[in-house]
């Protein structure tokens, strides 16, 4: 999935990886300090790899189940479509034969296989004896060449339909209709062709794939090949005619074919010259493949979605678990610091030391992640077929490219360094003298003038940014605007008002906008993008955390007498409580990261919101696909 994502992906893990080797090679010091922590400490090398595997296998796992389903919905394609590339509808009558004529010269085009022409016309069936009669009202009655139609295609491939023309008074059908109606080779037959009926005999049952399961319109075709010459004889005694139908097979076999589907249109057309406006030309395998496209990309962005949060939950583990490892450490990097090494070379060995955890999370990240698509994946074969139209289902094929692996594999690098590296920035600001005596860490100074310079200026930019994104419902910038501009206008806030009210302020006003946004701008659930979700939920858990870490005290108030208790439970209570109270930030971080894990089961009750049941519907409409692969024309579907 995502192709197009592949080199910019691998250009910043390219770039990534080069920045490491190179602090690697320039910083001895800092590479055997790094190295000698990942030899000594296993459990914790084991529990940072975890977090770094998770958010790999998520990313391929969610990437591996758009390929599933894409291959699965394109091999279906090909299956039933076979080598029919093109299909040109013709009016009944002189128009029809004439249209016949100048499409007969495409076999000579270089980019043609193939052209054969039929006739067809809807009708009706019955079957059975008059105890047991069953009835098919839809049914397609072809009249083609089959000696044409088996050499229909590239050479040796298969076109669905051979062997020899039906004899007088048999028919041939395919497996659907054999299904509507129980038939067996030999079995009797009424058809009901242009309004006349006729008994023939079942001569064979086709399998519906390449031509024996084309159709004009309907989602499963059923389908019913006559003698040479039995339509056109029905059609004189009714006074009518039937319909002409062409189908055009393009350079490069079935799979290949598709590729060549605009240049064969427009020889198309140039060839139908002013007949081109009386009849219709499709592109039943484009249309198809297209779809399948969209679908896997829809689906596999779904799932991405709902895995974006166990994403972002092991990246806050792999902060937390670092924040962790440098509280134990303190005192260590505190000396080291005090005999001359700059907060630079501390920050490239912690970074070289969780880069190495990430690479050695990568292998099992991928593997982990295929297994989990391929799970997926068993488990919608066997919601498929428990789902068909008409008997006939999707089959669900297990696939994997080496695009998603990659894309997967780097993306997952990519966000493993990114939180490693911030966290290695926020461990490197200690006082040394308090790190070398392990006291607690006291509060820092106001922000610095560059820094509220910055901030102040990206606090109005974004401020202006969300006036008209707000005003167009924009969905994601509708959210994250307004909750940017508070968050950078945060240093200059702190120039006037104490931190414990501006941190309660901004968290307050920014957990607000999340759950009132989709109350006064409905409209930003519009878009078919589920970005929108993740952004909600991310915003929504991170704002409503940092309130209840910075109001702990408060939320606390009401036990305070079961905490101030002189007796066992009271000191259990006490104990229960200090930690969290203590260790703010660690406290924090673990609650994001249970609330993040909860929170995809919110988006299912947002899409009953009225201005969502289109997103529902998009959903829906994925599992018309393999309808649509019986040449379902675009103007129905």
């Amino acid at each position: 999935m995502y192709p197009n994502l592949l080199v910019p992906l691998l250009a910043a893990l390219a770039l990534a990886l080069a920045a490491l080797v190179v602090v690697a090679v320039r910083q001895p010091v800092s590479r055997r300090l790094a190295f000698r922590q990942v030899a000594r400490r296993r459990t914790e090398a084991a529990l940072v790899i975890g977090g770094s595997m998770l958010g790999t296998a998520i990313v391929i796992g969610a990437l591996v189940v758009g390929d599933t389903l894409n291959f699965s919905v394109r091999q279906e394609a090909y299956r039933t479509l076979g080598p029919v590339d093109e299909r040109v509808v013709a009016p009944p009558g002189p128009t029809g034969r004439a249209v016949t004529e100048r499409l007969a010269v495409l076999t000579g085009d270089p980019d043609v296989d193939g052209v054969l022409s039929a006739q067809a016309t809807q009708a009706s069936a019955v079957s059975g004896t008059a105890g047991l009669r069953a009835a098919e009202p839809r049914v397609l009655a072809w009249q083609m060449d089959f000696d044409k139609a088996a050499r229909f295609g590239s050479p040796g491939g298969d076109s669905g339909l051979g062997g020899p023309n039906p004899e007088p008074g048999t028919v041939v059908v395919n497996e659907p209709l054999a299904r509507s109606l129980s038939l067996g080779a030999g079995d009797p037959i009424t058809l009901y062709l242009f309004g006349a009926p006729g008994t023939y005999r079942v001569e064979r049952v086709v399998p519906e794939q390449g031509l024996a399961g084309v159709g004009l319109g309907g989602r499963l075709n059923r389908d019913v090949f006559l003698p040479p010459g039995t339509l056109d004889s029905a059609a004189r005694a009714a006074g009518a005619e039937p319909r002409s139908v062409t189908f055009v097979s393009n350079r490069g076999g079935v799979e290949g074919g598709e590729a060549l589907t605009d240049r064969v249109t427009a020889d198309i057309r140039q060839a139908l010259g002013p007949f081109a406006g009386r009849t219709t030309i499709e592109t039943p395998k484009h249309t198809v493949l297209r779809d399948a496209r969209q679908a896997g990309d829809s689906l596999g962005a779904l799932f991405l979605m709902i895995g974006s949060f166990s994403i972002i939950a092991g990246a806050l583990l792999l902060v937390n678990i670092f924040v962790m490892l440098g509280e134990e450490r303190k005192s260590q990097m505190g000396m080291v610091r005090a005999v001359g090494m700059k907060r630079s070379r501390l920050v490239g060995s912690f970074a070289l030391e969780g880069a190495t955890y990430a690479s050695l999370s990568a292998l099992p990240g991928v593997a982990i992640g295929v297994a989990v698509g391929w799970g997926v994946a068993v488990v919608a074969a066997q919601i498929f077929q428990g789902w068909s139209v008409g008997g006939s289902s999707i089959r669900i094929a297990f696939a994997v490219t080496p695009t998603s692996i990659l894309n997967g594999l780097a993306l997952g690098l990519l966000i493993a360094f990114a939180a490693i590296l911030a966290t290695s920035v926020r461990i490197s600001r200690f006082n040394i003298i308090a790190a070398i005596r392990d006291l607690p860490t006291a509060p820092g100074r106001g922000p610095r003038r560059r820094l509220l310079a910055v901030c102040t200026a990206l606090a109005v930019l974004c401020a202006f940014a969300a006036v008209p994104a707000v005003a167009r419902s924009q969905p994601d910038a509708t959210y994250l605007m307004p909750a940017l501009a508070l968050a950078f206008a945060t240093p200059a806030l702190l120039r006037v008002l104490p931190r414990h009210t501006v941190t309660t302020s901004v968290a307050g006003a920014v957990l607000a906008w999340t759950l009132l946004a989709p109350v006064l701008r409905p409209r930003i659930f519009d878009a078919p993008s589920m970005s929108v979700y993740v952004i909600q939920g991310s915003l929504a858990a991170f704002s409503a955390v940092v309130l209840v870490s910075d109001n702990q005290k408060t939320l606390l108030r009401p036990v305070r007498r079961l905490l101030q208790r002189p007796t066992e439970s009271g000191l259990a209570a006490r104990l229960a409580v200090a930690y969290p109270l203590a260790k703010r930030f660690r406290t924090g971080a673990t609650l994001v990261m249970y609330t993040l894990i909860v929170r995809p089961g919110a988006p299912d009750g947002d899409l009953g919101h009225p201005s969502r049941r289109r997103r529902r519907c998009r959903l829906r409409c994925h599992r018309r696909i393999l309808p649509a692969a019986r040449l379902q024309p675009p103007g129905r579907r």
